[in-house]
């Protein structure tokens, strides 16, 4: 008889291993192998939910989403105007731990996006443009739509920048730019 299994526990339980492997071996160590012996498990107990390396990562991008939501909820509150587009934008350049491991794996989801295109979050980005729009409308700003672009475009920046010159991106030189082109934005 075949064992009941939750699929959406499971793909959970697929997720933390995964983003676990990727903890203590690095990004390029994420392999179906690697995510099933981090389960305790046969290879099937992952390929029969997520089917390759890249479903793999794009499985704990996503799942991480969702406590990303929360947690920005959580530090905007009720924050409005332009306090809560500096806010949002300092959310997103956050550098804890896990917020550098996770984009450690977007970038090897990225990485695959021209041999499977369907594996890359295009969800998110747009969230997050959504997310700056309505902060930038909220602020009073007279073009949101290209504060939206112009937020999107500096933060994504910076999650290359906290990759490759770690030391130089901290989190004050970070808040700094960011600032200064919130209030240049919020200017114009």
């Amino acid at each position: 008889m075949p064992i009941d299994v939750d699929e959406v526990q499971r793909r959970q339980a697929i997720a933390q291993a995964t983003l676990a492997v990727a903890a203590r071996d690095g990004a390029r160590a994420i392999t179906i192998r690697a995510v099933a012996k981090e389960l305790g498990g046969s290879t099937a107990m992952v390929t029969n939910y997520v089917p390759t390396r890249s479903a793999l990562i794009t499985n704990a991008v996503r799942a991480a989403e969702s406590r990303w939501r929360a947690e920005q909820e959580d530090r905007l509150g009720d924050l409005t105007g332009p306090d809560r587009l500096r806010a949002t934008v300092e959310w997103h350049l956050s550098t804890e731990p896990e917020d550098l491991l996770l984009r450690s794996l977007w970038f090897e989801m990225l990485a695959s996006a021209h041999s499977d295109p369907a594996g890359v979050d295009r969800q998110e980005p747009r969230e997050a443009r959504d997310e700056f729009r309505d902060a930038s409308t909220a602020a009073g700003v007279s073009d949101a739509a290209l504060v939206a672009d112009v937020l999107s475009l500096l933060t994504r920046g910076y999650y290359v920048s906290t990759l490759e010159e770690p030391d130089y991106w901290t989190p004050e030189r970070a808040s700094r730019v960011a600032k200064a082109v919130v209030d240049a934005l919020i200017d114009t």
